[in-house]
């Protein structure tokens, strides 16, 4: 059930496989190294992992190693025995296992040829380390062997083995050339690039052999260095000439004359066979992994003439080999291989290709999605989202091709699986998700399962909107949320994107132009598009129910009722009632009857099956009051381009107060078309005044029955902009018309709209206010600021004074006094005709990032 949680579509069989695989490498280094799995409080042992049972460690008797040895002592048990650390040198790493050996095998002072304990040394560590290989080995074959050894996986882990195997094997191979401080073997790692030392204190710790010169009988310590040649002697006595060899700043000179005391001849020379001519060895070279210099002193006799310096190591290329990876040496037993034209170092062994496959396709997604936590800090101020993000890991594995010995590369191409199975590496544009079937698959959709949206961001018709409980604004990301589950929280929705081509746009029963600018990217022209084309678009299956689909497909007009939003205060859950139409269905006629005789048809031309609000509502006195001083004649704002009246009304007011006229001209249509719907009588329907203000007020006309919006729009055109704002002057002209007109079956409601500010009449609104409420009538105000900035006190004022007469609406939507401010045409048009039955909630678009 996890893995159907996070969205794991893979075989159960391969994830196995992976997991197994990938403990087993996690767990590698410390196999390697120590011989177990864990170290805490207690030993993990190298354990088979679907039986249970421990990996054996034998107990092993030294007399199994060297036939030599007569005590049969217990060999170190391999487990916890420290072979390999990354941050640990081979001499203090390798120092316990050359004190247990020269403690129960052979000592080095006792030995007196240094070879031979060298060789023995070399056997044992040869031992250890092949013990510890095997050991591992096993362990590793155990834990695999129900898989396929083709297995990609398996492979991988094999191959990371191996290199471990090899990088220890290496590593104990001892160096054997002469200390420079002595003549016994160096007892570092082979490959080391400092001075030679066989780990001693490099002084010979035989007796004098001079023994006639001892009548005491007691024998010194010999006063030469490890390894000399010639006769042990001490310096307590002068045994021998003693002075200066003539070679005294030669390599494996002994310094002092080994001749009789007195010797006839003139020439000094020690007992020494061979003085080296200790030169830098003449091995040095470019290679494929760069510039070589042997390290080593040339061990030629300093009286033999020679051109070519020729070091101790004269038996093998010490160069490494040049595939990238391997770390062996060249496989020529010529020390001066590489000084010959064009030659290759190769190792002689087969290598690991280490080039990525280049099959088609994807070689593997990871079937189980790796999830963190993560936050999305919002671009308005304030908003932090914790989300859990889950990650679709793919891989491009390596080739599996072994290259043939003394070849950089195999034939054919790189494959990590020849002919084999490899995803489509078709991505989903928004989650970035790779299709799950198989590379050239015949479906003609591609199929995954979807995670965070990281390359969507949002839109919406409203800059700045809610979603999930957070402020957010157009241009956020959608990194928080998730493509399968994106479309189900909307319900009914439509999308939003890029117009492909907007000069032939035309609507369709999949989308609809969108004729104003949108962010993000305002400049971009953008459609409203239905959800089984933002999928089609994608190239992806869509991820929902049929039945979801089906639901999507529906308009998203919801019916303004108020029995269709919830009281506050109560639990019940109102049911939601939206047009039975498609999404972009053509405006059915408010003359026409609705479908089937059920429901009714609201003024955008939708169909509700629920019953018409517009039977239930009362009748209004509307006094608008419209600032028309100097500042609405602004060109900033205009009338909107695409209503009947916008050459009539642009003709003389293409400026602010144009738009405002057009806005108050839909407001009247729309309150038409509900008392048509309606069916009120004449004496029922609304009344309208209007109050136009600067420093004066002019009412073109009062309490006029609603039953011609144009004609009332021609009353209003005369009337242009100028001069100054009074408030006080236009509330105290909106106060006695509802005197003069007052009605009780009418509730009074003033629109005021300007767009700057000035003081507020208090006073003069608090006598309206109370007259109203004394006649038990109250007064509902709203006020608009448009193009005039983000606020503005006095409008904001003078709504909270209206206010704090009436109680607290307890319907969510029902009519109340309020401040709003309002930059665009479009959206005073919208708040001017909120009284229409229909409207359709703005849900946020998540959109492809540019």
């Amino acid at each position: 059930m996890a893995k159907l949680k996070i969205c794991d579509w893979g075989s159960l069989d391969e994830n196995l496989v992976q997991i197994r695989v990938s403990t087993l490498k996690r767990l590698l280094d410390i196999a390697i190294s120590l011989g177990i799995e864990e170290k805490t409080n207690t030993i993990e042992h190298l354990t088979n992992r679907d039986t249970g049972e421990i990996i054996p460690d034998q107990i092993i008797k030294l007399t199994e190693i060297y036939d030599d040895i007569g005590d049969e002592c217990d060999l170190i048990l391999d487990s916890d025995l420290r072979l390999l650390d990354e941050n640990t040198e081979f001499v203090p790493l390798s120092a316990d296992l050359r004190i247990y050996f020269d403690d129960e095998v052979q000592n080095r002072k006792d030995c007196s040829n240094d070879a031979i304990w060298f060789e023995k040394l070399s056997k044992f560590f040869k031992f250890i380390i092949q013990r510890r290989i095997n050991r591992v080995r096993e362990w590793f074959q155990q834990n695999t062997n129900k898989f396929s050894p083709d297995n990609s996986d398996v492979k991988d882990g094999a191959y990371a083995l191996d290199q471990l195997v090899n990088r220890l094997s290496l590593l104990w191979t001892l160096c054997g050339l002469s200390c420079q401080e002595c003549n016994l073997k160096c007892l570092k790692n082979r490959h080391h690039e400092d001075a030679h030392n066989c780990l001693t204190d490099h002084n010979c710790h035989a007796t004098c052999e001079f023994v006639d010169a001892h009548s005491n009988g007691l024998f010194p310590k010999c006063s030469h260095k490890a390894g000399h040649d010639g006769k042990h002697a001490c310096n307590t006595t002068s045994h021998l000439c003693g002075k200066p060899c003539k070679f005294s700043d030669k390599r494996n000179c002994q310094k002092k004359c080994a001749e009789e005391i007195g010797h006839e001849d003139e020439e000094h020379i020690c007992q020494s066979k061979r003085h080296n001519c200790g030169a830098p060895c003449s091995l040095q070279a470019n290679t494929k992994k760069g510039f070589y210099k042997c390290p080593n002193k040339c061990i030629i006799p300093c009286e033999d003439e020679h051109e070519q310096h020729c070091c101790e190591n004269d038996s093998a290329c010490p160069i490494q080999c040049p595939i990238p990876a391997c770390q062996r040496r060249c496989q020529s037993a010529d020390h001066f291989h590489a000084l010959q034209p064009q030659q290759i170092h190769f190792c002689g062994n087969e290598h690991q290709c280490q080039e990525d496959c280049r099959e088609l396709g994807v070689c593997k997604v990871l079937t189980e999605p790796r999830k963190q936590e993560d936050v999305y800090q919002g671009l308005v101020q304030g908003t932090s989202i914790t989300f859990t993000k889950y990650i679709q890991l793919s891989e491009r594995i390596k080739c599996c091709k072994k290259i043939p010995p003394n070849a950089f590369q195999h034939e054919g191409k790189h494959s990590h699986d020849e002919g084999g199975f490899h995803y489509c590496d078709t991505k989903c544009q928004f989650c970035e998700y790779y299709c799950i079937l198989p590379y050239g698959h015949p479906q003609a959709l591609h199929e995954t399962k979807h995670g965070n949206m990281t390359q969507t961001e949002f839109t919406s018709e409203d800059n700045e909107f809610e979603y999930r409980g957070h402020k957010l604004r157009a241009g956020d990301h959608g990194t928080f949320v998730l493509c399968n589950l994106y479309c189900k929280e909307f319900g009914r929705h439509r999308h939003i994107d890029y117009c492909q081509d907007a000069s032939t746009c035309k609507p369709s029963a999949n989308k609809r132009h969108i004729d104003v600018s949108v962010e993000p990217h305002p400049e971009k022209s953008k459609d409203y598009i239905s959800h089984s084309l933002f999928w089609e678009r994608t190239g992806f299956k869509d991820p929902y129910t049929v039945q979801e689909q089906e639901m999507f497909e529906k308009c998203d007009h919801e019916c303004a009722d108020e029995i269709h939003k919830p009281t506050k205060g109560s639990n019940i859950i109102p049911n939601r009632s939206f047009c039975e139409l498609p999404l972009f269905h053509e405006p059915l006629k408010l003359s026409d009857a609705p479908p089937n005789g059920i429901g009714y048809i609201s003024l955008g031309g939708h169909h509700f099956k629920c019953d018409n609000p517009a039977k239930r509502e009362g009748s209004f006195h509307i006094i608008f009051v419209i600032d028309r001083s100097g500042s609405m004649s602004g060109d900033d704002k205009r009338p909107l381009s695409n209503t009947p009246v916008y050459n009539l009304i642009s003709a003389n007011h293409d400026n602010r107060t144009g738009a405002v006229y057009s806005a108050v001209y839909s407001f009247m249509e729309a309150r038409l078309a509900a008392q048509s719907r309606s069916q009120l009588q004449s004496a029922n329907k609304d009344t309208i005044s209007l109050i136009l203000f600067n420093h004066e007020v002019i009412v073109p006309f009062e309490n006029h029955i609603l039953t011609d919006s144009k004609s009332m729009l021609n009353q209003m055109l005369p009337h242009r902009t100028g001069g100054g704002t009074d408030f006080n002057l236009a509330i105290h002209k909106a106060g006695s018309l509802i005197n003069k007109h007052f009605d009780p079956t009418r509730a009074n409601v003033i629109i005021f709209l300007s767009d700057g500010g000035c003081s507020t009449p208090k006073g003069q609104l608090e006598q309206i206010c109370k007259y109203n409420n004394d006649r038990g009538n109250p007064l509902y105000l709203i006020t608009v600021l448009f193009a005039g900035g983000n606020d503005s006190s006095s409008l904001r004022e003078m709504a909270e004074i209206a206010g704090r007469h009436h109680p607290a609406n307890t319907i969510g939507n029902a009519l109340r006094c309020q401040f709003t401010s309002i930059m665009t045409e479009i959206n005073l048009v919208n708040t001017f005709t909120s009284v229409a039955e229909s409207l359709r909630v703005h849900n946020p678009s998540l959109m492809k990032k540019l």
